[in-house]
């Protein structure tokens, strides 16, 4: 059938599945991005520890107050980069799911296709609960977040300040994390 003869509808999920497609790429590779700006942003303090340090005696818990705060902000970062990881990964499977749903459009008008679909044609996949590659990558972030949250007030010499704070910092994460997933929730196709 030539371009001129196709059903504006057909065209129309012919162009959305291109750019659809697309997107779905552009994602995997901000979420590599984002990953490598973590580990960009995790290591800058110890760069620093390693000026203020450098004529020996490197203890990290007996660190300036400035270098407790570097900890704490770059721990805020790193939460801040795990939740983007998180909603990019679900923004991908968001446009996963609708790239599947047009191949089941395509295999349902025309059936003799089917055959040759071995890609998903199910809206329900992927599945929202595993995420891939992305779990051990945000668990790492949460984990090293929660050492700099940990060095940046062990300096005050109050252990049970410190658990308090990274199981505050792991908690507000949580949080994060359960709307993300519910305002993904809200939108039509996501169940």
């Amino acid at each position: 059938m030539a371009d001129s003869e196709k059903k504006p509808e057909t065209a129309f999920l012919i162009e959305e599945y291109k750019n659809i497609a697309a997107t779905h790429d552009k994602l995997r590779d901000l979420l590599v991005r984002l990953f490598n700006y973590f580990l960009l942003l995790s290591a800058f303090p110890f760069t620093v520890a390693g000026i203020v340090f450098r004529n020996g005696g490197f203890n990290l818990f007996a660190a300036p107050g400035e270098i407790r705060i570097l900890f704490l902000f770059v721990a805020l970062g790193d939460l801040c980069l795990a939740v983007a990881l998180f909603d990019a990964r679900l923004s991908q499977y968001r446009y996963a799911r609708t790239v599947n749903a047009i191949r089941r459009y395509f295999k349902e008008s025309v059936p003799e296709i089917s055959d040759y679909l071995y890609l998903p044609t199910s809206s329900d996949v992927p599945s929202w609960s595993s995420l891939g590659f992305v779990w051990p990558q945000l668990y790492f972030m949460l984990f090293t977040g929660a050492l700099f949250v940990a060095c940046g007030i062990y300096g005050s010499g109050r252990l049970c300040l410190t658990l308090l704070a990274v199981i505050l910092y792991v908690g507000f994460y949580s949080v994060l994390h359960i709307w993300t997933v519910r305002r993904y929730e809200k939108h039509k196709g996501i169940r």
